[in-house]
């Protein structure tokens, strides 16, 4: 039974060698794992405003008909990309039919009136002419000529209220005209229509809207920057809007207009970002991330995938030799040299990620050598060898 518990502790001894390190065991103690390394130098970062903001069309139209009436003709529908000037709706029109052929009826006569008073005038001047000339000669008296004068005269009167009549008869087809326009509506722009609140048959009021028309080639955003940001916030900044689940980029624009004002409720300044849109991949109503690019600096900056996160806290882990472990992790790794490379876990204060990088803002040196692999495997002080194709940068993707 005493040289079954001796084997029994001699096995438990042996397991516990790996970890406490066992100098009678053998001088070479325990064998490095392989890792790829990252030589920590600076990168290009953005200085960026990161804000949430809803898409607009930068062309985008309510329409409404300008009269009641019933709903005779649709001949579009949802969605349906339409061209300016196109019908949308049309009303019935009846009782303004009847107003314009009325109003060309007045037209007619009244210029009909003026072709006769036109003859008159002929006429009378004619007569006036031929009788001042009479006059002249001693063949005619005054009180003739006085006569003819006045028929003259009074014929030029009517001619001119005539004309005047025939110039409101004209203004009052053109308000006929106008008032049965009214029952169509036409496109204003070019574009999408978007959702119609009537059919054929309903009854619409005067000036409630029923559909927009949407142009979705160029949109923008409104974006609200805090007041501390006024200073450095102008026209042409660059923007960049992101899909908010998985932060693809998905437009690149600039700032187009920046409000003079800063808006009292919210102590932001309102800025717009215009956005091209040519493939129709963005559409008015978009909750989009919008980033702004207020400049840039050079950064000491460690890899995404070389970041590990523990209660809050990010950490890394660099080479450097088994001298920097404190005494307590040195009783730890007695069969370590000094020398012997191993990994030293860092605690590491980070900006936000940019292009698969991490700004670093404290913790680190240039020059250190980051481990990129095998983070799940390391502990503070295990013996490590850098692979021999590892990195010299940080693979960092270009700015945007």
């Amino acid at each position: 039974m005493d040289g079954s518990v001796r084997l029994f502790r001699g096995l438990i001894v042996l397991a516990l060698c790996p970890l406490a390190g066992c100098s009678w065991l053998g001088s070479q103690g325990p064998k490095p794992l392989q890792v790829s390394t990252a030589v920590l130098q600076p990168e290009q970062f953005r200085e960026l405003g990161d804000y949430v903001a809803t898409l607009e069309a930068v062309n985008q139209v309510q329409l409404a008909a300008l009269a009641d009436g019933r709903v005779v003709e649709l001949p579009v529908e949802e969605g349906q990309q339409v061209e300016q000037g196109e019908v949308l709706l049309r009303l019935s029109s009846e009782e303004r039919q009847a107003e314009l052929i009325q109003a060309q009826a007045e037209l007619s006569r009244r210029r009909a009136d003026v072709a006769a008073v036109q003859a008159d005038l002929e006429r009378d001047r004619r007569n006036f002419e031929r009788y001042r000339y009479l006059a002249k000669e001693g063949a005619a008296n005054a009180l003739d000529l006085d006569s003819f004068k006045a028929s003259f005269l009074a014929s030029q009167a009517k001619l001119e209220a005539n004309q005047d009549l025939v110039e409101a008869a004209e203004a009052g087809l053109g308000v006929a005209r106008t008032r049965l326009d009214y029952k169509t509506v036409r496109a204003p722009i070019s574009g999408q229509v978007s959702d119609l609140s009537v059919k054929l048959g309903d009854v619409v009021k005067e000036r409630d809207p029923f559909t927009a028309i949407v142009r979705n080639d160029r949109l923008y955003t409104q974006i609200t920057i805090p007041v501390t940001m006024a200073e450095r916030t102008k026209p042409g900044l660059p923007v960049w809007l992101l899909d908010p689940t998985n932060g693809i980029e998905l437009a690149k624009g600039e700032l187009k207009f920046v409000d003079p004002d800063v808006k009292v409720a919210t102590q932001g300044l309102l800025a717009k970002a215009e956005f091209s849109n040519p493939g129709n991949r963005l559409r008015s109503g978009m909750r989009v991330r919008t980033l702004v690019g207020f400049g840039s600096s050079r950064q000491l900056a460690v890899p995404f995938d070389a970041v590990i996160r523990s209660a809050g806290q990010s950490f890394v882990y660099v080479i450097g030799p088994a001298s920097e472990l404190n005494a307590k992790q040195r009783q730890h790794f007695k069969q370590l040299k000094d020398d012997t490379p191993v990994a030293l876990k860092r605690a590491v204060s980070l900006g936000p990620l940019q292009n698969s990088c991490y700004p670093v803002l404290s913790g680190l040196e240039p020059g250190e050598q980051l481990i990129s692999s095998h983070l799940l495997s390391l502990r503070q002080g295990t013996a490590v060898k850098a692979k021999a194709s590892s990195l010299e940068v940080p693979i960092c993707r270009p700015l945007r």
